[in-house]
């Protein structure tokens, strides 16, 4: 089987998030393990899935997978229990860890893939239209282990090879067969051909660093104080970057901003 190069770099990128929620969330230390031949072999009982669906600068779906007695083992660590079988609170704990680590991914990945958020729920159905799974493990000092894999579908894919060649493109790099042949005439660029292209932009309000028990202690009513004072501008941001702030305002019962500084104009983020 073949494994998309995008796909490989951002699920390691991840799984190192997950096991940081996983050390957080367990007050032990976890840490990448080989993967198994055993691993890509179904056990007696249908996996635990989590959908990731993300939202922004990358759009697309991974579904996780979990074998059930792994995650009972995981879920008892996190919730101070003894080891006991399979049920639906080793699975909401397993959702919140989860939840967990990818919200800590999302800034930390920004540099490399922008903003965008993702969003974590438990799954029934297999993947449908996946490209090959991505798999990878964890142990802990106890030789606890716990097994994933990841199956990115081919939207997510592809938006994550765009934006690698986006990158590149930036960068100078050509990585097509016939750049080592030719070298074309740059031609101007006429940004007339992309004005009703569609962006995301995204308002920042401002954020918050919680550690995992913090997230898993959330319950309704719950108030998340954020980093920035009431008077402080609003950002604007488009692929991660600010390009304005001003003030938030409401027009027709939806949240709006009046600009009242731009930092950096569109144009020139691509014309470079």
């Amino acid at each position: 089987m073949t494994t998309n190069r995008e796909n490989s770099s951002f699920s390691s990128s991840l799984f190192k998030s997950l096991l940081a929620a996983m050390t957080e969330g367990c007050e032990s230390s976890w840490r990448l393990a080989p993967v198994k031949d055993s691993d890509s072999v179904p056990d007696e009982s249908e996996p635990l899935r989590i959908n990731l669906t993300l939202y922004g600068s990358l759009r697309g779906e991974i579904l996780l997978e979990f074998r059930r007695a792994e995650v009972a083992v995981l879920a008892s660590k996190l919730l101070r229990a003894p080891v006991a079988e399979f049920s639906a609170e080793h699975a909401d704990a397993l959702l919140k860890l989860v939840t967990a680590g990818v919200t800590a991914f999302c800034p930390a990945a920004l540099p490399e893939y922008g903003t965008f958020t993702i969003k974590a729920a438990v799954a029934s159905e297999p993947p449908t239209d996946s490209t090959d799974p991505i798999r990878t493990a964890a142990a802990n000092e106890e030789a606890a282990r716990v097994s994933v894999a990841m199956h990115f579908n081919p939207v997510l894919t592809q938006a994550l090879t765009a934006r690698s060649q986006a990158v590149n493109k930036v960068a100078g790099i050509d990585t097509s067969e016939r750049a080592a042949e030719t070298t074309a005439t740059p031609e101007p660029v006429n940004l007339d051909l992309v004005m009703n292209v569609e962006l995301n932009v995204t308002l920042r309000f401002g954020q918050r660093q919680l550690t995992l028990r913090e997230v898993l202690e959330l319950t309704s009513g719950s108030v998340v104080e954020l980093d920035r004072q009431v008077e402080e501008p609003v950002e604007l941001l488009l692929n991660g970057m600010v390009i304005a702030r001003g003030e938030a305002v409401v027009i027709d019962g939806n949240y709006g901003l009046r600009v009242t500084e731009v930092t950096q104009h569109v144009s020139s983020l691509v014309l470079g």
